[in-house]
């Protein structure tokens, strides 16, 4: 019973100082970017506001959006999220992740959470079982990467696993995994690759947008570093860009490798990095093809390497085992399509999360289209994976058919060889030569032998 107590003390514990680290962090840098745009811009001092504008904030993180006046804001601050999500998980590996600790922790978090809601300045537009939800699934995940984090939480779940499945579906379920974490990593960073590069060609744009704000310099450092929030958004859209899908900021602004289209788009400095159309057809057929390339190296490394299923040609015709060849060809179909359905599911999941809202009517709408985006990368990248498969089944059974080939001739060729060989010893055993048997004899004994005779 006390054990069980210290664990929901424990799981309280790491909800209210998670909360606390993060409202105060939050509260603090808010309470000085509003007080130097207060003292650059002049006008009233909004820093009694901060800590409403923090809890609002943290609220927002926890995908909980809210209208100010005429102004919606329901794009969820992703890096801030992972924030949380990481303190969360590393004060759960300090003091546990047994049940107690996730039920104390779950209770006191969305306790806290209802707490903020009641209290922020600005209307909430989620009803409250909605903000539970969203607010219980961000503890949720913290405490689930904590507990599969914890060594022994990860041998008691693969002896589980090994109970009760065989070492073949293991090993799909192993390479597709790590296939598919592996592709989803190299187009995050694609993405943000294609924000630092647009940061760097527009950002005279962004400086003349804080020049028609009239902000001063500390207030661009201020506020462009509280934008960074949203940058796992922007990279999300990025990447969504660079393969084709595009994105757009409501009604009034479109962004596709072909068109790049505003029409009064608020002048919020961030929007200047916004990229312009790719005139050049060759660059833009490249990029479109990234995710078929990046799914064909995948696939050929998870079809050749040793660690996955190794598939190779033998040395010689006589090494080919076709039915374990067959195997491994139908567990790599299985695994490729595996991997697939995770990018698939993993890139929709993350678009759903990039999207928002920063108004109403034409700007209720800002990020991808999620249907379109995972179709584009999905398709790509599926294509990419059975284009390798493909090839290495051609070019083993190619090298199959030769070898067969190859030694078939051999065969028909000795045949031919020895066929005429066998007649002519037939020939020469069935003609048997006759032997005479005579035996030399000198002349001296040839008379003896007549004298006697006569």
């Amino acid at each position: 019973m006390n054990g069980v107590v210290k664990g929901l003390c424990k799981g309280a514990a790491v909800s209210a100082v998670t909360m606390v680290i993060a409202l105060t962090g939050v509260g603090f840098y808010l309470a000085l970017m509003l007080l130097v745009i207060a003292m650059e811009e002049g006008g009233e001092n909004l820093t009694v506001h901060a800590l409403p504008f923090a809890q609002t904030t943290l609220l927002l993180a926890q995908g909980i959006g809210f209208d100010w006046g005429a102004f919606r804001l329901t794009i969820t601050p992703l890096l801030l999220t992972l924030l949380i999500i990481g303190m969360i998980r590393a004060w759960c590996l300090r003091w546990g992740t047994g049940w107690p600790v996730f039920l104390g922790g779950l209770c006191t978090w969305t306790a806290i959470t209802a707490g903020m809601a009641g209290n922020v300045e600005a209307t909430l537009i989620d009803p409250w079982w909605l903000m539970l939800v969203k607010s219980a699934a961000v503890f949720i995940i913290g405490f689930g990467t904590a507990a599969f984090g914890s060594s022994a939480t990860r041998e008691s779940l693969s002896e589980r696993y090994r109970a009760l499945t065989g070492a073949m579906v293991r090993r799909i379920g192993r390479v597709s995994a790590a296939t598919g974490a592996m592709i989803i990593a190299i187009y995050l960073i694609l993405g943000t690759g294609t924000v630092l590069v647009w940061a760097i060609r527009n950002h005279g744009t962004v400086a003349e947008l804080f020049s028609l704000a009239d902000m001063q310099i500390g207030s661009r450092i201020l506020t462009t570093i509280a934008c960074v929030v949203w940058l796992p958004n922007l990279c999300l859209w990025g990447l969504s860009w660079v393969f084709g899908g595009g994105f757009s900021v409501g009604d009034v602004a479109t962004f596709t490798l072909w068109v790049s289209r505003s029409d009064g788009l608020p002048a919020v400095p961030m929007f200047g990095v916004f990229p312009d159309a790719v005139d050049n057809d060759p660059l833009r057929i490249v990029l479109m093809l990234l995710p078929l390339v990046i799914g064909l190296i995948a696939g050929l490394t998870v079809m050749l390497l040793p660690r996955c299923f190794g598939i190779g040609i033998p040395r010689t015709f006589q090494e080919y085992d076709h039915r374990s060849i067959a195997k491994d060809f139908i567990c790599s179909a299985v695994a490729l399509c595996l991997t697939a359905a995770m990018v698939s599911v993993a890139f929709a999941a993350l678009f759903a999360c990039s999207n928002g809202a920063l108004g109403h009517q034409r700007l209720s709408h800002v990020g991808v289209d999620v249907m379109q985006s995972t179709r584009i990368i999905g398709q790509a990248t599926l294509v990419g994976l059975f284009t390798a498969w493909l090839l290495v089944l051609v070019g083993v059974y190619a090298v199959f058919g030769i070898r067969w080939a190859r030694e078939r001739h051999t065969g028909q060729r000795r045949e031919r060889i020895s066929q005429p060989h066998d007649g002519v010893t037939n020939h020469e055993s069935a003609i048997t030569p006759r032997v005479v048997n005579s035996t030399h004899q000198a002349k001296e004994e040839q008379g003896d032998n007549n004298e006697s005779a006569d």
